[in-house]
This record gives C-alpha cells, sequence and structure tokens, in this order.
C-alpha cells in the first residue's frame, strides 16, 4: 500500500517576522473584503489540488500516516477550516488509525476554545512557534507574543487534551546574549512539551533581518555571531540531554516515542504531498521515476493556476519543467544518492558506513569521511556512520564535501 505524509500551507498571518522567508501574507496586506472571500475560497482550492494531484500521480488509495498544517500561521484560520480539509482528506484517502495529525500555533492565538475544537477534530500535536522566553528578544524577532502568552498557549493545550506538543526555539537572535539564551534553554523543559525543535538563525534573502544586515550598522542592532550560536548550539545539546530529550536530529529534541513523525518520513525519503503556494511535494511514479513538485510561492497565481487545472482551462503538460509558475524536478541518480547520503546523516541514526561507502565512493569514504572521523565531525558507532555535535554545526560545509 501506498504511504503518503501530507503538508499544507497556510499562506497567512497576522504580522511577518523579521526573520521568516517563508512564503505568507501578512492579514494587514489583504483588504477586509477580499481577505474574508479568499479565506472562505481557500479551503476549498486545496480540496481542488488534492482532486488534480491525486488523479494526475494516482494517490487515491493511499495510505496517509501523518497530516502537518504549516505557514504562515494556521491557527488565523477557523475551526471550519480545518473541519472541511479533515472531513475531505478522511473521506478520500486511507487515515492510519494513529495517524500524527500536526497544526502550527503562534502563542497569541493559542486560546483554548479553538484548542478544544482542533482536538475534536483529530488534531493530536501542535507546535508552538515560542522562539524566545525573552520579551526583548521576541520584539527584535518582530514577534507580536511575549512569554507570558507561550505559557498559556501551553497550559490551554494541556487543558485542551494535547500530550504531544512542541515548541520551537531559535539560536542566535540579534541581542540574544550567553545569560538571555541560558534562560531560553532552561526555561523550555520546564514547560514539558515532548518535543523540541531549535533552529539556529540563518538570515536569508527577502526577510527584514536581510535587509537590516546590508546596511551593516544599525544603532542599538546587533547580530550574533556564528561562533556564539555554535557555543548556544552545544548549551542547549548539554541542558536538553540532562533532562531527558533524545537529540534525534541536527534541529530536533524529543522524549521517547515523541519524534516528529512527519518529518522523519522527509528524512526517509518518504513521499509526501505538499498543498497550497510555495508548497513541495516528493513524489515515486510507476515508472522508476522520482520527482519533486514545487507549488508558485505567490497566491494570486496559485489560484489561478488550480482554477485552470480544476476546469480544464490550462495546459498542462507533466513532462514540462515549469508550468505556469509551478516547478517539477526529475531527479537524477546522483541527485537520488545525495538526498540519501546529507537525509540520513541529519539524523542520529546516521547512515550504514557500508552503504555510505557504496553512495559516496569508496575514494571520498578514505579520505574524506576517514578524514571527518578523526577530526572529530564524525564517528562509527557499531558500523553507523554519524555526526558528532561538533559535526552537525558544520553539517553544511561537510555535506558540501562529500555529495557526488
Amino acid at each position: 500500500m501506498r504511504e503518503l505524509s501530507v503538508y499544507i500551507h497556510i499562506p497567512f498571518c497576522k504580522s511577518k517576522c523579521n526573520y521568516c522567508n517563508f512564503y505568507s501574507r501578512p492579514l494587514s496586506e489583504l483588504k477586509p473584503v477580499r481577505g474574508s472571500a479568499v479565506f472562505k475560497q481557500y479551503a476549498g482550492l486545496l480540496i481542488k489540488e488534492i482532486e488534480i494531484t491525486s488523479e494526475k500521480y494516482s494517490l487515491e488509495s493511499s495510505h496517509i500516516n501523518s497530516v502537518y498544517f504549516g505557514g504562515g500561521t494556521p491557527s488565523v484560520m477557523s475551526v471550519y477550516f480545518f473541519r472541511d480539509l479533515m472531513g475531505y482528506i478522511e473521506k478520500n484517502f486511507k487515515i492510519a488509525g494513529d495517524a500524527e495529525i500536526t497544526v502550527e500555533i503562534n502563542p497569541e492565538s493559542g486560546g483554548l476554545e479553538k484548542l478544544y475544537a482542533l482536538k475534536s477534530l483529530g488534531v493530536n500535536r501542535l507546535s508552538i512557534g515560542a522562539q524566545s522566553f525573552n520579551n526583548a528578544a521576541l520584539k527584535t524577532a518582530g514577534r507580536i507574543h511575549n512569554k507570558n502568552d507561550i505559557y498559556n498557549a501551553v497550559n490551554n493545550a494541556k487543558k485542551a487534551g494535547f500530550k504531544n506538543i512542541s515548541l520551537d526555539l531559535i539560536i542566535g537572535l540579534p541581542g540574544q546574549t550567553k545569560d538571555i539564551f541560558y534562560s531560553d534553554a532552561k526555561s523550555i523543559p520546564g514547560l514539558e512539551p515532548a518535543h523540541i525543535s531549535a533552529y539556529m538563525l540563518s538570515v536569508e534573502k527577502g526577510t527584514k533581518f536581510y535587509e537590516i544586515r546590508k546596511k551593516r550598522k544599525i544603532k542599538g542592532f546587533a547580530f550574533t555571531p556564528e561562533e556564539k550560536i555554535a557555543e548556544y548550539y552545544e548549551i542547549l545539546c548539554r541542558i536538553l540531554n540532562e533532562k531527558g530529550y533524545k537529540h534525534y536530529e541536527i534541529s530536533n529534541f524529543a522524549k521517547n516515542g515523541y519524534e516528529s513523525r512527519h518529518n522523519i518520513n522527509y528524512w526517509n525519503r518518504g513521499e509526501y504531498l505538499g498543498l497550497g503556494p510555495s508548497a513541495s511535494s516528493f513524489l515515486k511514479l510507476e515508472d522508476g521515476k522520482e520527482i519533486r513538485k514545487t507549488n508558485v510561492p505567490n497566491l494570486k497565481k496559485y489560484m489561478q493556476n488550480i482554477s485552470k487545472k480544476f476546469y480544464g482551462c490550462g495546459n498542462d503538460n507533466k513532462d514540462s519543467e515549469r508550468n505556469n509558475d509551478d516547478f517539477i524536478e526529475i531527479l537524477t541518480e546522483k541527485d537520488k544518492i545525495n538526498e540519501e547520503m546529507f537525509l540520513s546523516l541529519r539524523t542520529a541514526s546516521g547512515i550504514n558506513a557500508k552503504r555510505l561507502s557504496e553512495l559516496a565512493g569508496q575514494e571520498v569514504y578514505r579520505k574524506v569521511i576517514n578524514k571527518f572521523i578523526k577530526e572529530g565531525l564524525m564517528e562509527n558507532f557499531k558500523d553507523d556512520i554519524k555526526l558528532t555535535h561538533k559535526g552537525m554545526l558544520l553539517s553544511s560545509e561537510i555535506f558540501a564535501r562529500i555529495m557526488v
């Protein structure tokens, strides 16, 4: 039976955070009447996309192991939106009885009534975007919640019956001193989340932080140096290890049994269907080909594309690499090899040494991998090659050296 994860992108948020490079539209940019209409139409467009993609790639009988509502800010959507989407997915796919159903929420929108409603619809995992427990750091990041909102959201989640709660933390926000980060690292386990995602700040093009960095010097504003971010990461790893969290992937920690099944499917190169503007899918076709399909990162164009395809008004050549600004890539054998290596090495399980030698080539294994082991960036544990903590900090450079 074909197994599939589903990712649903919500391209709306109350305000755009200064570090965010995911596609989203702040509600302030949507005119009241137009915005209301878009909200009502959006669930219908996603359903149409499911119909189009399911028919084209024969996904109808797929077994769904996880559904993930990400964004943007999914919690700005009404309960009816989640009801309609989950109802359609349950009707048209075979959802596993223990499927992991996740919704991302921002702390300020974690009201008890909405959380009760989400729980009643089958949502069993929440991902709460805490990012920091320091109000000044949150303000600098462009977040609209404060420390108390985080505690309220977690308490409400527990009252609503959620046991699988994940908290996000950002390492290296501007103005995040060692004392501030140490306080963050100590605060997060105190809320007893089942899962923690901790991302090292990367200043990406298209973000407000990127524009600020281009200006170089702004009074009272300083980015955290990379060596400090590395130090903070080591602090967090040590604290979470002491509190019983398993460091199962570069940026992810979990209590036993609460690892994110949705993300593990990504790292295992399992198939997934991405819905909404900017969302990506990874699908394995009957002819042996593997494709990545990424929707256009533009809400208006996405809406036009889905309407055209659904009503048969547009050209839809599946062999074309680019179609109405959607992008389809057919993976080469080299792509598959590289993905297996770097996705496996992101995880605590690593990759079998013999398999890595086959993928990277014996010469690379002998010269490069062994060099990384001697330098303490990798380790060979029971015939599995893994990144050390030091190696995780330099993962991008390591992957670049071993890619074929």
